[in-house]
């Protein structure tokens, strides 16, 4: 009875044993063929940041030059600012003047002919 217990143990123990066998053979086989499809997604992403780093580094560029192009800018409409407006004010604050100047003179011969004295219009 003994001896039959002992030959039904090793006889479960071998069916697990086989099991545990195919499970892990369907499993070496899984990770085979992962590894077969992984591997070319990860040199298309491989590639495609290359490709990705050295649009950046165009990118780089481009902004690089567009920063100078914008203070070349600055600086050409500081100095455009600073040559019209020296001149403009001088221009307008001449006009100011000129304006004053024929009001003054221009403006006491005509107010002094019609009023008649300096009364209120239409008394007499």
């Amino acid at each position: 009875m003994l001896s039959a217990f002992w030959g039904l143990l090793v006889l479960f123990l071998c069916v697990v044993l086989i099991n545990t066998f195919r499970v892990l053979e369907s499993t070496k086989i899984l990770i085979d063929v992962m590894r077969e499809e992984t591997v070319p997604l990860l040199r298309e992403v491989k590639g495609s940041l290359e490709r990705t780093n050295r649009e950046l580094d165009r990118v780089d560029v481009v902004l690089e030059a567009a920063g100078e192009v914008v203070g070349r800018v600055r600086r050409i409409s500081g100095l455009v600012e600073d040559v019209v407006s020296g001149p403009l004010v001088k221009l307008i604050s001449l006009g100011v003047g000129v304006r004053k100047a024929t009001s003054r003179f221009g403006g006491k011969g005509s107010r002094g002919g019609k009023s008649g004295g300096g009364g209120k219009p239409g008394t007499a």
